[in-house]
């Protein structure tokens, strides 16, 4: 507390040069926090995406025959192979739509349309994603089983169709032509969670929408699945499990099954590799120097700072050391002080960056992150995608390492100066 409170005495006292150190301080941390932010928003467990740290994503097996030929995941296969595993925590999975498959709501006048989002999906996936039910409830497994044609909105789009003020739930609603119930009806997820974003869910083995553009059951489908940190082993031993038992009766088309199978952090790190157009080995090479740049050349001119401030108190130095004050109890004091500085520094860039990513979200999420979705929109933040235990963690490191690289050499060359030398400054 005597270090605070001395650091807060000196603030009061040299006012220009701790509004200098804080601005500089801040615009380091808030460049880093934003990059940062931006990809904590991608891998942390945040709603609806709450297993993000336990999923593994599974959308193809390969052909052991036909070296890089990859075998689309069925329903069947989905049915007899994979829902048998026991290691899983949960899993769901989704029917792989095309890209030049469009779907359009019919609006309440009956005459002009809206184009929405689609998700086929099955009964687990309300289980697997934490959405918020306004209305409702989801479709269920007998709903996905008899491929009735029950679905679960968004806020958001039963806002533009019924209003404000009207349910959704029990309504039904025109897509494509074809009608459908309305089940349920959820808290409108952001465009950042993009692997269960939407603005319908329905059950995929309803197949009266996809004949019109030539779906039937047997399509591709898209697995998710979440396994325990403890399980992860037997999990993959049980992947060897199922793909003995497929080869066994498939001897003419054997397959590889976990060669496809991914984390969601590995995912995440491909995307970075696409935007910055490297391999893993090389990425190392393109973050650090820029990660360095962001900390060193702000810290290069802290330095200067507290290396000017520090031969402005060279006199007093000389008379503590006089009284018997040692090297080490004074590098301590500068070191507080500056952290105290460094902190305050911190906590402005932090706001910030905040700032600037609620600001500026529709490109900044667009430029670091690989999630195609969020072009051309303005993703929805929600409290819980700034607020987290690592986003703290990585700022108070962020203004440790500023700290440290600022104040260390300065204070410590000046403290080296001989007791004479220093009073001689003194005028």
């Amino acid at each position: 507390m005597r270090y605070i409170r001395q650091a807060l005495a000196l603030m009061r006292e040299e006012r220009l040069y701790s509004a200098m150190y804080i601005a500089g301080t801040a615009l380091a941390v808030a460049f880093v926090m934003m990059i940062a932010e931006v990809y904590y928003v991608m891998v942390a467990d945040i709603a609806p995406e709450v297993r993000r740290s336990t999923t593994y994503y599974q959308d193809h097996l390969t052909l052991k025959n036909n070296e890089g030929y990859l075998q689309p995941i069925t329903h069947e296969m989905y049915r007899d192979l994979f829902q048998t595993m026991k290691t899983p925590e949960c899993m769901t999975a989704e029917l792989e739509l095309w890209s030049n498959v469009s779907f359009f709501v019919t609006m309440p006048d009956s005459i002009h349309e809206q184009s929405t989002r689609v998700k086929m999906t099955d009964a687990n996936f309300f289980h697997f994603y934490q959405f918020c039910f306004i209305e409702g409830a989801p479709f269920t497994k007998d709903d996905f089983d008899n491929g009735r044609n029950n679905v679960v909105i968004t806020e958001q789009l039963r806002d533009q169709i019924f209003g404000h003020e009207q349910k959704g739930l029990g309504q039904t609603l025109t897509l494509n032509h074809r009608l459908f119930r309305i089940c349920g009806v959820v808290e409108t997820p952001s465009t950042l969670t993009d692997k269960c974003v939407a603005d319908i869910w329905m059950p995929y083995t309803y197949n009266g929408l996809m004949r019109d553009v030539g779906y039937v059951l047997d399509q591709p489908l898209d697995l998710t699945i979440s396994v325990p940190d403890n399980k992860r082993d037997a999990f993959m031993q049980e992947l060897k499990d199922v793909e003995a038992r497929y080869n066994a009766v498939h001897k003419d088309s054997p397959v590889i099954i976990g060669d496809r199978i991914k984390s969601h952090y590995k995912q995440v790190w491909e995307g970075v590799n696409y935007i910055f157009d490297t391999w893993d080995e090389n990425l190392f090479w393109y973050i650090t120097p820029a990660a360095l740049l962001l900390l060193l050349v702000p810290a290069l001119n802290l330095s200067g700072m507290v290396a000017s401030r520090m031969e402005r108190r060279l006199p007093e130095i000389a008379i503590r050391k006089t009284f018997g004050a040692n090297r080490r109890t004074l590098l301590g004091e500068v070191m507080m002080e500056n952290l105290v500085l460094t902190i305050i520094g911190g906590i402005v860039g932090l706001c910030l960056a905040w700032t600037a990513l609620y600001g500026w979200r529709d490109w900044v999420f667009d430029l670091f992150s690989s999630n195609y979705r969020i072009y051309g929109t303005v993703p929805l933040l929600k409290g819980e995608m700034f607020f987290g235990p690592a986003v703290f963690l990585i700022a108070l490191t962020v203004c440790c390492v500023l700290n440290v690289l600022a104040a260390t050499l300065p204070a410590w060359f000046s403290l080296r100066k001989p007791i004479v030398e220093s009073m001689s400054l003194k005028k």
